[in-house]
C-alpha cells in the first residue's frame, strides 16, 4: 500500500515526459497583417505572417501581456494558441471568420 503512490507518480511523470504533444497549446508568432474587431462576440481576428503565421482569434479569456490585445496591422504577436474558435464580424450579410483561439500572448506597440 505504501509503494502504490510513488510508483503511480513515476508512471505519470514518465508518461508526461514521453508524450509532450498532449499539451493543449502550441506556440505561434508573427507580424499582424489583418486585425478585425468582432463586436458581436467580443473577439479580435488576427491574420499573422511568418515565422509562425496563421489565423488567430483573441478572446476575452486570453491572458494578455505587455501592450494589450492586437490593435493594428504591423504589430508583432507572440504566444500560445489552442482550440478552434470563431469571430462574428457582421450579421447582415453574415460574415464569420474562423481561427485558433489565443490562450496567452504578448504584443509590440
Amino acid at each position: 500500500m505504501t509503494m502504490r503512490f510513488p510508483v503511480l507518480a513515476i508512471v505519470v511523470g514518465l508518461l508526461c515526459a514521453l508524450f509532450p504533444l498532449a499539451a493543449y497549446a502550441f506556440p505561434f508568432g508573427g507580424q499582424a497583417r489583418i486585425v478585425l474587431p468582432c463586436y458581436y462576440n467580443s473577439t479580435i481576428y488576427s491574420s499573422l505572417g511568418p515565422p509562425r503565421g496563421g489565423e488567430y482569434i483573441w478572446t476575452r479569456a486570453t491572458k494578455t501581456y505587455s501592450f494589450g490585445p492586437p490593435r493594428h496591422a504591423g504589430q508583432w504577436l507572440l504566444g500560445l494558441a489552442g482550440a478552434p474558435y470563431y469571430c462574428i464580424y457582421k450579421i447582415q450579410p453574415l460574415t464569420i471568420y474562423t481561427g485558433i483561439a489565443i490562450t496567452m500572448h504578448g504584443s509590440s506597440q
